[in-house]
């Protein structure tokens, strides 16, 4: 029967060819392969009379469940859908060790006769940022649920590859496009799909992924906990500016200190693990600083704004005939050219270095205090200020906190709250991070 399903794939018609499914296929590739599209060749009519008979999937069954999916698509002109993955963590409770997922979303409001996206990132549930913008390649799940997803249903070019369970919901996977590609690493044809899946009680699409001879690429499959077309007054287009990461700039450094400085630096009485922690001692307090900011921007109206979209819509080589537009961005329906960043004030906190320090192999000067963080170590870094919090696991923006007597888990490190003091955790692995979180005490 598999190789009936594997020969009843090649020989199926693929859905016409549409001018950005190329740039969806270089992003969904596995890594480190080089292919080169090429076509499926037919077996023949008599070879597909045959495999008909045997077919897993029969044509009532195809109409029942594919037809049942394009009517639960709905209709509406703009795609309203939640995501879930990509990002997460783990609450832990540092008395009871109970573990709780927590998760990362995006919600999104897609509209195609203005190529116009609402984003809403949340952490927890809670609101990290938003933005409104105009759709790019990036967005290939949009691209697969718009452009691919209804469009197969009605064309009849999806079919269904299987049953399965995700997150408990059982559901067909359906091929929506494919592809037959030649793999120069094995000189071997591999199809190469998208695919989604469908609660088999709603026939609503519930997650999605890209697959590789029926296997997801880097075992990704992207959750969706939300899936319906509305009107364009149903949707939500209003974004909120200052929740928005655009232009935003972020500058961050650190200088040594004394111990005895520590108190003062961060403004609150430090937490610690004392002077030595799992074999590593104590070798540099450090002052840590950060300053946010914002580019200046001013809309741009008129024949300069044509010129502009024309410029950041053009292909590469009419690119290059605009350098004389830096800073140039499109968001909406509206152009903007930035400026000067606006940096705000600069915030401080505490951070304490369990490990070696000597000469640092990168910097040409010769030193011999430089924290090696290639050899084993803990860093722990501590601030009051909550507007600034985000930077004490780099680029992740925080505006989620863990409840008291928890910590985050996120890969590398851990994030808790204590007495007014926002306190990340590095170390080797989730063990290390926890055993230093429940050791932590305040500073005598």
């Amino acid at each position: 029967m598999k190789d009936v399903k594997e020969t009843l794939d090649r020989i199926v018609p693929e859905p016409a060819q549409m001018s950005d499914w190329d740039a969806v296929l270089r992003e969904a590739r596995p890594r480190r392969r080089s292919l080169t599209i090429q076509l499926a060749v037919a077996t023949g009519v008599a070879a597909l009379a045959a495999l008909f008979v045997v077919a897993p999937w029969k044509g009532s069954e195809r109409v029942g469940i594919l037809d049942r999916a394009l009517a639960a698509a709905g209709d509406g002109p703009v795609l309203h859908v939640v995501f879930r993955g990509g990002w997460g963590g783990t609450l832990v409770d540092l008395k009871s060790g109970e573990r709780k997922p927590v998760y990362g979303e995006r919600e999104v409001w897609f509209d195609p006769s203005r190529n116009l996206v609402h984003q809403i990132s949340r952490f927890g549930g809670v609101v990290e940022n938003e933005e409104v913008y105009e759709r790019n390649a990036g967005d290939r799940e949009l691209t697969a649920l718009w452009r691919d997803y209804r469009p197969a249903l009605e064309k009849g070019t999806a079919r269904v590859v299987g049953e399965d369970v995700v997150d408990g919901v059982p559901v067909y996977w359906i091929i929506v496009r494919a592809q037959m590609l030649s793999d120069v690493a094995d000189h071997k044809d591999h199809e190469l799909a998208q695919q989604v899946a469908i609660s088999r009680e709603t026939f609503k699409p519930v997650a999605m992924k890209y697959t590789r001879d029926r296997h997801a690429l880097d075992n990704e499959v992207e959750h969706i906990l939300r899936f319906e077309t509305i009107s364009v007054g149903e949707a939500d287009f209003a974004g909120d500016p200052a929740k928005s990461l655009s232009g935003v700039a972020v500058m961050a450094g650190s200088d040594p200190i004394e111990l005895s400085q520590a108190s003062e630096v961060l403004g609150h009485k430090p937490f610690w693990f004392g002077q030595e922690f799992a074999g590593l001692p104590l070798t540099q307090a450090q002052e840590a600083y950060s300053a946010t900011g914002r580019h200046e921007e001013s809309l741009v109206t008129g024949a300069r704004a044509a010129e502009i979209r024309r410029c950041i819509h053009a292909g590469a080589r009419a690119r290059n005939l605009c350098r004389h537009l830096p800073g140039a961005e499109i968001r909406g329906d509206r152009v903007y050219m930035r400026g000067p960043v606006q940096w705000s004030p600069r915030h401080t906190g505490l951070t304490l270095f369990y490990g070696s320090v000597g000469d640092n192999p990168t910097t040409f000067k010769k030193e011999d205090t430089a924290p090696l963080y290639d050899q084993p170590n803990i860093v722990l870094s501590e601030k009051t200020d909550r507007e600034n919090v985000g930077s004490l696991l780099g680029p992740a923006s925080l505006a989620y906190q863990p409840p008291d007597g928890s910590v985050l888990l996120m890969p590398g490190s851990g994030y808790l709250v204590r007495d007014g003091v926002y306190i990340s955790i590095r170390a080797a692995d989730e063990k290390n991070v926890l055993e230093a979180a429940r050791a932590l005490r305040p500073m005598s």
